[in-house]
């Protein structure tokens, strides 16, 4: 026999339920389940069970029995405490409305509840009939009403609405990709801008997936999906095709010359079309990476580097979907090469132009070089070269190394070391110009992964264009924060690595910069686990409402500490993420409303929450 759930079973997951089955199963094969005896019941009182992994609330109601799903398709209130009005049973949380008999919702735009077969046998039980597979369809509907949830709480730009559909896509099964693609897919195609932190921060969560703590898994989908909700306006983007086929298709040298034309007139629409077309006549990604970097560095730091950024970016989620729904993926890069500024054209890199551009001319010679000769790089050393005050005789030591044959990864990686000493040096008077210093933090790195997607002669300028920037960001260390010095210690004592993490969170809270770097920097000299401290900064990030730039701040932290073998390396990439994380005081709305979502899946009731 069934007994009636406990409290923390009576809601289950929580979600929005479509009226049919997405899979076929035999509605006439029931099995019937035990559940209690039919006296217990009260005239119009309700009762919570679960049977085989199904949530039911049971009624009576007159001489009958009817049983439902017991999550509320709005918002998974259980069904089992609400009330019978004339047949009609009611949602004591929102007044949703649904026939007991059927589930119907008398809403125009609710969700029906799944409803069950009850009857009252001669042996005094009550049975309910519950279809062969109905575990698996009531999770197949889960997963499909899930996404359809989590459509409409993007249109409707509610974080709670899109933490409640991520939980329950979540518990239903749906993996990670799944969520990851539907939310790229929307992003792209919901939005007249081009790729936009919303999608960024998917891709983040992607690439960061298994450096995060799985209880902030949902947290940090909810980021990027309510990001993608505040930059879109429901409305999608005009259809746009790749050239029709014909028996004679267009050389890639002709395709890229117009490629870059229409870039260079800011004409979108032909630019995308030529991008489309790429991508329907199969050709491999690294020949549309290639058209994207050159034209994201045709141009100088173009977009204060997000356009390279946001590329990389948008190639690395291509990747991690499969390429699946890549027409729509694409298509918004074409807004950031265009629209976004272009530093030749500004006052600030006026200086740089005439110290560059007779570079630029000698690309394809510094290119052959490099390919033709190879030479090592002590990138640490290097690293310290880039930070010089002055551009100029950088920009001649960089050509030099290239010529030798340098590895262009490798100055990349150094320019991603030197930029980790911008940040850690950023001193906290100059808090206005915090993105300054995360975008070539990331522009950095995305270089480096440009330059293994499709490296070219072409994208050498991105190299220069970054050491550029990196000369002119000296005077935000200006005066210079000061740095953990090794061996440095706080005057505290802890039981354990786990007390210190813990300890680092409190620091945080209180945006005690200066002493969460030295404790990161003490955790660090003593050996502790490194994907503990990685888990516990990217939670203090994910338990508040963050921008973009915290996240790539906290990616190219991880992934460059992952590269190299030389711990001051490794200590200046994850202090350079400590203090930029910390400095940040914003709200948690977004982890209380996936807070409150997840307890809805575990079936506890908010309107029974005590609060600290």
């Amino acid at each position: 026999m069934q007994t009636p759930t406990s409290a923390l079973e009576e809601t289950g997951i929580g979600s929005i339920h479509v009226e049919a089955p997405p899979i076929e199963i035999d509605e006439t094969q029931l099995d019937y389940h035990q559940l209690c005896p039919a006296e217990d019941f009260e005239e119009l009182e309700g009762k919570p069970f679960h049977v085989n992994g199904t949530h039911l609330a049971v009624f009576k109601s007159g001489d009958k029995f009817y049983a439902v799903d017991n999550r509320c398709p709005h918002m998974g209130y259980p069904m089992s405490k609400g009330s019978i009005r004339d047949g009609v049973l009611i949602c004591h949380w929102h007044h949703w409305e649904f026939d007991l008999k059927s589930g119907a919702c008398f809403l125009a735009f609710g969700d029906d509840l799944k409803a069950f077969p009850v009857e009252a046998r001669e042996d005094g039980y009550l049975y309910v009939g519950l279809a062969k597979g109905e575990r698996e369809a009531a999770k197949q509907r889960v997963i499909a009403n899930g996404k359809r949830a989590l459509e409409r709480g993007l249109k409707d730009r509610s974080t709670f609405f899109i933490a409640k559909a991520v939980t329950a896509l979540r518990d239903a099964g749906a993996t990670p990709a799944e969520i990851i693609q539907q939310g790229l897919h929307y992003g792209a195609h919901k939005s007249s801008d081009g790729w936009s932190s919303g999608v960024a921060i998917l891709t983040l969560a992607a690439n960061l997936w298994d450096d995060v703590d799985p209880d902030d898994h949902n947290l940090f989908l909810v980021h990027g999906l309510s990001q993608i909700s505040r930059r879109t306006t429901g409305s999608a983007r005009p259809y746009r095709a790749p050239f029709p086929r014909m028996n004679e298709e267009h050389d890639l040298e002709t395709l890229m010359r117009w490629f870059r034309y229409f870039i260079d007139k800011r004409h979108s629409g032909a630019a995308e079309r030529i991008l489309l077309t790429l991508n329907d006549r199969g050709y491999d990604k690294s020949v549309l990476a290639d058209f994207v970097y050159t034209a994201a560095t045709d141009y100088y730091f173009t977009g204060d580097g997000h356009a390279l950024d946001f590329a990389n970016k948008m190639f690395e989620a291509l990747d991690y979907v499969n390429w699946e729904g890549s027409h729509e993926i694409l298509r918004p890069i074409v807004v950031d090469l265009v629209g976004r500024t272009r530093h030749e054209e500004t006052s600030r890199w006026a200086d740089a132009v005439p110290v560059l551009e007779p570079v630029f001319e000698r690309l394809e010679s510094i290119w052959e070089d490099n390919q033709a000769n190879e030479a090592e790089l002590d990138i640490s050393a290097f690293a310290q070269t880039l930070l010089g005050d002055e551009f100029e005789p950088t920009v001649a030591e960089v050509e030099a190394k290239l010529r030798a044959g340098v590895n262009p990864t490798d100055i990349c990686r150094a320019m991603t070391y030197a930029s980790a000493v911008r940040t850690a040096r950023f001193h906290l008077k100059n808090e206005g110009d915090w993105h300054d210093v995360a975008n070539i933090y990331s522009y950095a790195h995305a270089l480096y992964h440009a330059f293994q997607y499709a490296p070219s002669a072409n994208l050498l300028r991105g190299i220069f264009h970054g050491v550029v920037f990196l000369a002119y960001l000296r005077w935000l260390n200006m005066p210079a924060a000061r740095i953990p010095r090794p061996g440095q210690r706080l005057d505290e004592t802890y039981a354990s690595a786990d007390k210190m993490l813990d300890r680092l969170q409190e620091f945080a809270d209180f945006q005690k910069v200066y002493e969460a770097e030295i404790l990161v920097n003490q955790y660090l000299e003593e050996g502790h686990d490194v994907d503990a401290l990685k888990r516990t900064l990217a939670h203090i990030l994910l338990r508040e409402d963050a921008e973009l730039h915290m996240f790539q701040v906290l990616e190219v932290a991880f992934r460059h500490y992952d590269l190299t073998d030389d711990f001051e390396e490794q200590r200046m990439h994850l202090l350079a993420a400590t203090r930029y994380i910390t400095a940040q005081k914003l709200m948690k709305n977004i982890l209380w409303s996936t807070e409150n979502a997840e307890r809805l899946a575990r079936g506890e009731l908010l309107s029974e929450r005590d609060d600290d």
